[in-house]
């Protein structure tokens, strides 16, 4: 039975199973949704995750031709550092450093604590199945819940082992990249909606950035369906866009009793609060010489069903609007961006 949530010009459907657990992937067994059960070891899921990533590094700068060969590169928000050290060795990636102000469990949306060389060899494991070339259809079993429209196309790859091939860690946020005092020719950031304050990102990534350097976003923005991801996410469809904060605080207290505190300090000063647009962004990129090169948008797996549920909501895009009057239709409906510039 869907019950209602009242606002001034209305009410608005709650259902958590239709509007919220169907769409979620689902947590480890035993666990509730907004609290997925850490394990000491990588899942298939999590390797399968990784490979896809470099998998689409990899396909979407050869499409641009963007040439990796002795180049360095800066992984901002890295986690474990999976990605880079892959990139090194199946690319022509000369140097690579990851930076993340979080060690592994330190945070609870940061990557479970782990053996990283076992997470290599995992990974290695796969990547010998494809012999010498990645395709998606050989790792695809291990993408079960990834939500990605985006498949790169197949790439040539050597795992040769290449010598003076350097990775190193730096435990450093976004705002801090300034003492790294280097320059970089690829910087890579898969989750800036975790990030605050994209003002001071871009002056630290003008800081460690030259002539011709690479930019690439995977982003996941705030005012798509799921946003403020499962930590803070509500039982009604695009709950967080269609309430105002005053709202959000009086759903929550009455819906999220239990773990109410830590819902709100997540929607509004975890990692999930900048309200920050991809125009936006755009914007401040260009200030800082960063150019579009392309825009590419994952479609969301669970589309059909979203769409279908704005037609359950009264004034559905008039509310939005008046609460968010800067956001585009195509960021409420987007899955994930991937964002690629290049600085003059």
């Amino acid at each position: 039975m869907i019950e209602y949530f009242k606002i001034s010009n209305g009410k608005l459907p709650i259902n958590k199973k239709k509007y919220l657990l169907d769409i979620l992937n689902p947590t480890s067994k035993g666990s509730k949704y907004y609290e997925p059960k850490p394990k000491s070891e990588i899942s298939k899921i999590q390797v399968g995750r990784i490979i896809l990533q470099c998998h689409q590094i990899l396909s979407l700068f050869k499409s641009l031709n963007i040439n990796l060969k002795n180049k360095r590169m800066l992984d901002i928000g890295t986690g474990n550092g999976l990605v880079p050290r892959i990139l090194l060795k199946i690319s022509d990636l000369k140097e690579a450093i990851g930076s993340d102000p979080y060690l592994d469990g330190e945070h609870k949306s940061s990557w479970q604590k782990h053996d990283h060389d076992k997470a290599i060899s995992l990974l290695n494991n796969i990547l010998t199945q494809t012999k010498n070339k990645l395709n998606v259809n050989v790792y695809k079993k291990n993408l079960k819940f990834e939500n990605f429209s985006f498949f790169p196309v197949p790439i040539k790859i050597s795992r040769k082992s290449k010598k003076n091939k350097k990775y190193k860690f730096l435990q450093l946020g976004a705002h801090d990249l300034k003492a790294v005092k280097s320059k970089f020719d690829i910087i890579y950031c898969k989750a800036i909606e975790h990030i605050d304050n994209w003002e001071k990102v871009m002056k630290n990534i003008n800081y460690v950035s030259k002539k011709k350097t690479i930019v690439y976003f995977k982003h996941r923005s705030f005012f798509s369906y799921l946003g403020p991801h499962r930590y803070s996410s509500t039982f009604i469809p695009w709950g967080h866009l269609l309430l105002n904060d005053k709202q959000i605080i009086k759903y929550v207290n009455k819906y999220h009793k239990e773990r109410k505190k830590d819902f709100l300090e997540f929607y509004f000063k975890g990692l999930s609060y900048p309200r920050t647009t991809v125009n936006e962004l755009l914007t401040i990129c260009q200030k800082y010489g960063f150019m579009v090169k392309a825009i590419q948008i994952d479609k969301p797996k669970y589309s059909h069903k979203t769409i279908d549920f704005i037609s359950n909501i009264n004034n559905f895009w008039k509310v939005i609007w008046k609460n968010y009057p800067r956001v585009s239709s195509e960021e409420v409906l987007s899955g994930v961006y991937h964002i690629v510039l290049e600085k003059k």
